[in-house]
C-alpha cells in the first residue's frame, strides 16, 4: 500500500536552496511519486516505511519552516 503526504508550499531563498529541498525530498525513506499541485507538494511512499518517511519529513519540513499532514 502507498500512504500520501501533503507538504505546505515551502519557501526557497535561492535556487540553490530549492535544489537541496528537492535532492532531499528524494531521499525520504520508501518515496514513490513527488507531485506538485496547489501550492502543496504530494509525496506517495510505501506504507512499510511510512514511520521512516515520516520522520525524514518532519525533520525537512523543520529545516524549511512548513508543515505536513497525512492525507486521508
Amino acid at each position: 500500500m502507498i500512504t500520501e503526504i501533503e507538504i505546505t508550499a515551502a519557501i526557497f531563498k535561492c535556487q540553490t536552496d530549492e535544489d537541496i529541498f528537492y535532492q532531499k525530498i528524494s531521499t525520504i525513506a520508501g518515496v514513490q511519486k513527488v507531485i506538485t499541485k496547489d501550492n502543496k507538494l504530494y509525496i506517495s511512499v510505501l506504507s512499510a516505511q511510512k514511520n521512516q518517511a515520516l520522520k525524514d519529513v518532519s525533520e525537512l519540513c523543520d529545516i524549511w519552516h512548513t508543515s505536513f499532514n497525512l492525507v486521508p
